[in-house]
């Protein structure tokens, strides 16, 4: 497998960004301790897989109706609840052998029964209510987005103000060191961590334009997002499993064109013997 380490949207993919582990909590979570960077890591890797997903079958179904809306504008066609119901009574009715009757008829009888209780009755309800779907997705999907960009950005500004915070008394008192040989022995001595404080001043710098380290107001947004990131997920599983349900309609309607078309075709040739 190929490892790309670019970003996701200089690699053109809709998803949303893992937050900075850290070689410590990498160390950790390999030990098999799970930390908070971690879970919020694996919760974000599972929303990716699900939008992913969700994505591909919403792509599917937009291209399925575009190709079985021709079908189902042809003069005689029923409405798309009422092809369904006609062919899910003559399966269940005996009409077709037995062996066809073994079918998935609690399928049917769930894509009949979702489009009835809908009110969708024609391929442009149905192409509505997945329109309906995939807007909400996507809103959900760009809100999740929105929050998991800057519980990344407030990570980066926590790490280096605690590292300002904590390395500020280095640099302080090399400050204070008028000697340059003392000066340039301390330097060499604290060398570490004094790369670590010039690193954060220019990141909070860059990052603040003037504003003051705000440690712990960071820490409480931090907080609060993670919160609100961890409610937003699961509300992608209700979409999916809608999406799976219009899969249902989409294999039962293709299903049921098929069996229409038997017939006609039958027809057809025995009316071709006969001439």
């Amino acid at each position: 497998m190929r490892i790309d380490h670019r970003s996701y949207v200089r690699q053109g993919l809709d998803l949303i960004p893992t937050v900075h582990e850290g070689a410590n909590v990498r160390q950790m979570e390999a030990k098999g301790i799970r930390t908070e960077k971690g879970e919020l890591n694996r919760w974000i890797k599972a929303t990716n897989r699900l939008m992913q997903d969700v994505r591909k079958k919403i792509k599917a179904l937009f291209v399925w109706m575009a190709e079985v809306k021709e079908e189902l504008s042809k003069p005689q066609t029923p409405s798309l609840a009422d092809l369904l119901i006609a062919y899910y009574n003559q399966r269940n009715a005996g009409a077709w052998s037995n062996k066809a009757r073994t079918g998935n008829l609690k399928q049917f009888a769930e894509a009949v029964n979702y489009l009835t209780e809908n009110k969708l009755l024609t391929l442009e309800d149905l192409q509505e209510r997945l329109s309906s779907v995939s807007e909400e997705f996507e809103a959900l999907s760009g809100s999740m987005k929105k929050k998991s960009a800057r519980i990344k950005e407030l990570q980066e500004l926590i790490r280096e103000g605690e590292n300002y915070q904590r390395l500020k008394p280095v640099h302080t008192e090399l400050n204070n060191i008028k000697f340059k040989k003392q000066r340039e022995k301390f330097e060499t001595s604290h060398d570490a961590e004094l790369r670590l404080f010039y690193a954060a001043r220019r990141i909070l710098k860059e990052k603040l334009d003037g504003k003051p380290i705000a440690l712990k107001a960071w820490k409480q947004e931090y907080a609060q997002l993670k919160t609100e990131y961890a409610e937003l997920s699961p509300q992608h599983k209700p979409l999916r499993e809608e999406v799976i349900r219009l899969r249902q309609v989409q294999n039962a309607v293709d299903t049921a064109l098929r069996r229409r078309e038997q017939p006609q075709a039958v027809q057809r040739k025995k009316h071709e013997m006969e001439l």
